[in-house]
């Protein structure tokens, strides 16, 4: 192993971390602090304005695609000192209203920095910048169990800080992190090699330009993210707060169980090489999240603590395999049209986080937590999830094949 490639799995590491500690701890800790469901909400609002805004830089980015690297090293440390002016307000200004702001603040930089601009060059594939597409090969199945011992090991720390009240504290970490990442990317990383865009072979193109199975796994991916992320935003990611509110268990519980549930989900990851010989990728982006609406609609039939353990190890499901089946697919787009539907993916799921975050909004400002109207939010977002490919179907690779095309493949 290279020097290189320690820095990236290092620096990896703490990103990951600061990551999870972010989404978990503050929402829940300003929750929990304000005594206030709606407080929450707005943590998961913000960001998906955020990252629908960083959906229109996707033309700039583009454009400048030899020099990501700097640019977006120079973006993280600009965002870096910012935000560790940020989390030193809040250490200082502790009201509800200046804790509010000031987070949400800090809360809007991290997405916009951390979950808008990587999607759209698809996770910025930052391995890229340190070791070859065939040393990351060997490095994957190390790079998924650091993820997961940071994203466990994030969890069951926020769960100790939201019970103790210190959770602020986690805002000046993730900002260092921002710095670690920044400075890594910039003094150590390397701009990768040019690539000439892989043509799509002629006996399986379409008027589509997209093979048939490529078109199929990319209509999944389409429905699927914004629909996780429509279904997360009305309700699941205050999970742990309606499970209090609703006398199912302590919200403080719910946070640890996160960890513990989503443990056997995420440690598949570790295998998913294996596993993709017997269960192919468009196989977990399509019946997955028909899983997850499901058991979502269950709970909000009837809130019990099975329908909570069953979520948790879905979302595990959800990082373990979804996302390296999303990968998977996604790696197949020439290169020409891939910030294009990373875009259109990244749109939709900022515009549904948002939507259903508005709804969750005026459904719990009602000072009581109805779980048929969340429902109605959770149906009304597979029903639109199911009309994206419609919307899109001019696009390239969305296209459905002329029918003498689709009888020849």
């Amino acid at each position: 192993m290279t020097s290189r490639s320690r820095s990236f799995l290092i620096a990896n590491f703490i990103s990951t971390l600061g990551d999870v500690m972010v989404v978990t701890a503050i929402p829940f800790g300003v929750g929990l602090e304000t005594g206030r469901i709606e407080n929450t909400i707005i943590f998961w609002l913000v960001p998906a304005l955020a990252v629908l805004g960083a959906s229109f830089f996707g033309k700039r980015i583009s454009r400048r695609k030899s020099t990501a690297r700097v640019d977006y090293a120079r973006l993280l440390m600009g965002i870096a000192v910012a935000e560790v002016v940020i989390s030193l307000l809040t250490l200082l200004f502790r009201g509800p209203i200046s804790t509010l702001v000031i987070s949400t603040l800090f809360v809007a930089l991290y997405a916009f920095a951390k979950e808008g601009i990587p999607r759209i060059l698809y996770q910025v594939a930052m391995y890229r910048y340190f070791v070859k597409a065939e040393e990351y090969a060997r490095l994957a199945g190390l790079k998924a169990g650091l993820d997961i011992v940071a994203a466990l090991g994030a969890i069951l720390f926020s769960a100790a800080v939201v019970a103790s009240g210190t959770w602020r504290y986690v805002l000046l970490f993730d900002a260092l992190t921002f710095v670690v990442l920044s400075v890594t990317m910039w003094k150590v990383g390397r701009d990768p090699e040019s690539v000439a865009p892989v043509p799509i072979a002629e006996k399986t193109t379409t008027r589509s330009g997209a093979a048939p199975d490529l078109r199929a796994g990319l209509v999944s991916v389409l429905i699927a993210i914004p629909l996780f992320h429509g279904v997360n935003a009305a309700f699941v990611n205050y999970l742990p707060l309606i499970n209090q509110e609703l006398g199912v268990m302590a919200a403080s519980t719910s946070i640890t169980l996160l960890a513990v549930l989503r443990a056997p989900g995420m440690l598949l990851g570790l295998g998913f090489d294996k596993i993709r010989k017997y269960v192919p990728a468009r196989t977990w982006t399509t019946f997955l999240p028909v899983a997850y609406v499901l058991i979502a609609l269950t709970y909000l039939a009837s809130p019990n603590v099975w329908s909570v353990y069953a979520l948790l190890f879905l979302g595990g499901l959800n990082v373990g395999v979804f996302a390296p089946s999303d990968a998977i697919i996604r790696n197949e787009i020439p290169e020409a049209h891939l910030v294009g539907f990373n875009v259109i993916v990244l749109r939709w799921l900022g515009v549904f986080q948002a939507l259903a975050c508005l709804s969750a909004l005026a459904v719990f400002r009602t000072l009581t937590v109805h779980t048929g109207l969340l429902a109605i939010i959770v149906v009304a977002s597979v029903v639109f999830a199911v009309l994206l490919p419609r919307i899109h179907a001019n696009n390239p690779l969305l296209a459905r094949p002329a029918p003498s095309e689709a009888v020849n493949a």
